[in-house]
């Protein structure tokens, strides 16, 4: 058995939360409930529910502070944000219970006062120690940029993976069983059926070429095999071949590293197959260049525009993209035209 060190994806720490979140609020129902059926005198459920919420709201912030890049500005950092943000809830937690306890018991002394204080002065002297030594800003939005990349290409890992069984298993797999039934009934008739079992081994033989056609184009969908062969521009221009619209190409320089040459061929079959399905375009344009060290694959279709970046092909794009330190650009204004440009470092 190994360790998974991959970092937990955005959709995973989302996920807990709402697991967590779930879990308080079906205990906090589960008390209201019994106090419901017993007293309903004294409201006793307040005290283990108010426990209950301070570990859910801690986890809550500290979820927004990992999910959110632009919810904490660089000169604040992740570390003093998630400090003060346990600070107040811990402030929070105990002005509550001094609260509760003045409503049943009538304390009037204001006790949280004095840990707020202390509260207060952590923080305080954690920004006076960030300021008095300030980090570099651009390492640290540079570990972020890493950091979120790194987890959205897990992500796009895995949803690629769920793609590839489900292609497997709702297309080939089902093909090749389909044809094994085939086959059996046609050993089963050969003797006292020829021109049945002839016609099963038709079907058999015609299942066989369809199966081959759909693992060909799911081997496409991984790594198509002339762009390993002969490259990007022999790969785009096959893309472009099979393009319902009319697509113009334009590829110059040295072949890329494999990572970015499989990448800028991915963008360019997201961009032609959302020109020729959903754009309604009639003429696309690919230029693939180098400039100033970075690898530049930029497509322009005619189309009605109003593409969302953050479209699932467009989305799983540019987590592609991004973890090759790379950037995606959509531009698609109502009426056209959408360009797509992705641009890679390749040296």
């Amino acid at each position: 058995m190994t360790d998974d060190h991959r970092p937990p994806t955005e959709a995973r720490l989302r996920h807990r939360l709402v697991v967590h979140g779930i879990v308080v609020a079906g205990i906090s129902t589960l008390l209201t409930t019994i106090w419901a059926l017993t007293t309903r005198d004294y409201f006793w459920p307040m005290w283990p529910i108010l426990v209950l919420s301070l570990p859910l709201a801690i986890h809550a912030w500290t979820v927004q502070v990992a999910t959110r890049p632009g919810l904490v500005p660089d000169r604040v950092g992740h570390a003093l944000a998630i400090h003060a943000g346990v600070s107040v809830a811990l402030a929070a937690f105990l002005t509550l219970i001094w609260t509760f306890a003045a409503f049943t018991v009538g304390l009037v002394y204001f006790w949280p006062a004095w840990p707020i204080l202390v509260l207060a002065a952590a923080v305080l002297v954690h920004v006076l120690i960030r300021l008095g030594a300030p980090p570099d800003a651009e390492l640290e939005r540079r570990i972020d940029v890493l950091t979120t990349t790194r987890a959205g290409a897990v992500d796009a890992q895995e949803q690629e993976l769920r793609r590839i069984e489900r292609d497997l298993h709702d297309g080939a797999q089902a093909r090749l069983v389909a044809l094994g039934m085939s086959l059996g009934l046609a050993e089963q008739k050969l003797a006292t059926d020829p021109e049945e079992a002839r016609s099963l081994l038709a079907e058999a033989r015609e299942g066989t070429r369809e199966a081959l056609e759909e693992l060909r184009d799911l081997a496409r969908g991984i790594h198509p095999p002339i762009l390993a062969d002969r490259g990007l521009g022999a790969a785009v221009a096959a893309l472009a071949a099979r393009s319902p619209v009319r697509v113009d190409v334009s590829v110059e320089g040295e072949r890329p590293p494999p990572a970015v040459e499989s990448a800028a061929y991915f963008v360019a079959a997201e961009a032609l197959a959302n020109a020729g399905k959903h754009a309604q375009a009639t003429r696309v344009e690919v230029r693939i260049g180098r400039s100033q060290g970075r690898l530049v694959v930029e497509v322009t279709d005619d189309g009605r525009g109003g593409a969302a970046p953050s479209g699932t092909g467009l989305l799983g794009l540019r987590r592609r993209v991004e973890a090759l330190d790379g950037t995606l650009q959509v531009v698609s204004p109502e009426g056209g035209p959408t360009t797509v440009r992705a641009e890679m470092p390749c040296e």
